[in-house]
């Protein structure tokens, strides 16, 4: 009588298996009828346009039935292969990988052997260790596949999925006055009137919402509040903003001179402003300790820390301030402030460190999606008045929430973000409530939407 053995028919299982988890994952699988070492190939596809580019993965497979892999426990096991595959393998033009599966279980990982026999101590002993963690041949792996495959990029780019995601912006909404206050005054200077308001008058509430155009100074509040009603020369009058946001493009940047002062006037109590680069920035403690607040996630954030000498640690060699540019827009009759959070270094917490340019270009270089993504969060919740920084009851500008928007598809980050070299391992955990300005956490990133 005729028979297929049971390790044909096992054989017959893993390749099956292959073909299934390659389907899932989108390629092609591509079975070699006559083979001596290389079972299959697994071309790439765009799984959502079914382009394919050229690209392949080689791929043998060792499958076990009722019985285990050497060494096989609930987390690993080893594979040792024959000289004369490993040679044929390490020959190969493109990636092979090394696919051990339980076709009765449908469990199945997988090893990309020419780095792996590129160890001269995994060559000499020919084994292959699995960590089935890591290492499992499923739809996750995908991803990993493909950079593999390609490297470099050249022939695949991370592609939209059919799932719905939730985009978060640096888009803040804003609600502004409705009342513009101006009068006539003696200057065009706004150095004169920070300086007469300071040295005449500073028992008064020191304004600094304000800007001079032709003779006069316009105001978001009205100038007998502040030590700016002792330098007027005339009547108080009022103006709808609106006039200046649906007029011409001159009065258009008068309002946004406006919104800016605002904002500077409205963090003024905990954040310096520097008129060289146009930020504002999170000012020293008193004792030149690390200051913190709460951010949006609850963690405890430093927003100034004192940086010490790497030679000395008993020397502070600078100090980090937590800094922003901001712009404001109007969008379909709605005004939002850009956050765009930055750095900033000083010698002793107050004076611009002496190599604050080279300072800026590394923590730019090091700084990722997640570093960027809190610290707007930060901005937004410190500028929402969530924070007990400050009191914000009587801020000129409301600060909303940052926009979101719903689309459709996504990209999945790790993907992208993956170094395909290393394991798929699970996301460490973080212990610390505490963030240091400057070591964010690896969390959610903000993302473009393409147009």
């Amino acid at each position: 009588m005729k028979k297929i053995t049971y390790s044909s028919h096992t054989g017959d299982g893993a390749i099956a298996l292959i073909h299934q988890r390659v389907y899932e994952m989108g390629f092609v699988w591509h079975e070699r009828k006559t083979d001596a070492g290389i079972d299959g190939e697994i071309e790439l596809r765009n799984p959502v346009t079914g382009e394919v580019a050229n690209r392949v993965l080689f791929v043998q497979s060792k499958g076990r039935g009722g019985r285990r892999f050497s060494g096989e426990n609930d987390t690993t096991f080893h594979f040792l292969c024959d000289d004369a595959d490993v040679a044929y393998w390490m020959s190969a033009p493109v990636p092979v990988l090394l696919v051990c599966s339980h076709p009765e279980t449908g469990e199945a990982w997988w090893m990309h052997v020419q780095e792996w026999f590129a160890d001269p101590a995994h060559r000499a002993s020919g084994r292959i260790d699995f960590d089935k963690n890591t290492q499992r041949f499923d739809k996750s792996a995908a991803h990993r596949l493909l950079n593999l495959a390609d490297p470099h990029g050249d022939a695949h780019a991370p592609v939209a999925e059919e799932r719905p995601e939730t985009l978060t912006s640096n888009l803040l909404r804003v609600s502004i006055p409705k009342v513009i206050y101006h009068a006539p005054i003696d200057t065009q200077d706004p150095r004169d009137v920070f300086a007469r308001q300071r040295d005449l008058h500073p028992e008064l509430l020191f304004a600094e919402d304000f800007i001079l155009r032709n003779e006069r100074i316009y105001t978001w509040r009205p100038p007998q509040q502040s030590a700016l009603g002792k330098l007027i020369t005339g009547p108080v009058k009022e103006m709808a903003a609106s006039d200046w946001a649906g007029s011409d493009e001159v009065r258009q940047r008068w309002l946004v001179q406006l919104l800016n002062n605002a904002l500077r006037a409205d963090v003024a109590a905990d954040c310096a402003w520097h008129n060289g680069r146009k930020i504002i920035f999170w000012r020293a403690t008193p004792d030149l300790t690390a200051r913190h607040i709460r951010s949006a996630s609850g963690r405890t954030r430093q927003v100034f820390t004192p940086k010490h000498k790497k030679n000395d640690p008993t020397q502070v060699g600078y100090y980090l301030h937590a800094a922003l540019e901001w712009q404001f827009l109007d969008i379909d009759g709605a005004w939002y402030c850009a956050l765009v959070p930055t750095y900033h270094y000083t010698r002793d917490g107050y004076r611009d460190s002496l190599y604050l340019s080279e300072y800026l270009a590394g923590i730019k270089r090091l700084d990722r999606n997640p570093a960027v993504y809190h610290q707007t969060r930060m901005w937004a919740h410190y500028l929402h008045g969530d924070d007990d920084a400050r009191d914000f009851r009587n801020t000129i500008l409301t600060y909303g929430h940052l926009e979101t928007f719903d689309a459709d598809k996504g990209i999945d980050d790790k993907a992208w973000l993956s170094d395909p070299r290393k394991p798929a391992d699970d996301e460490d955990a973080l212990d610390d409530d505490t963030v240091a300005l400057g070591e964010e956490e690896e969390e959610l990133a903000l993302f473009e939407v393409p147009r």
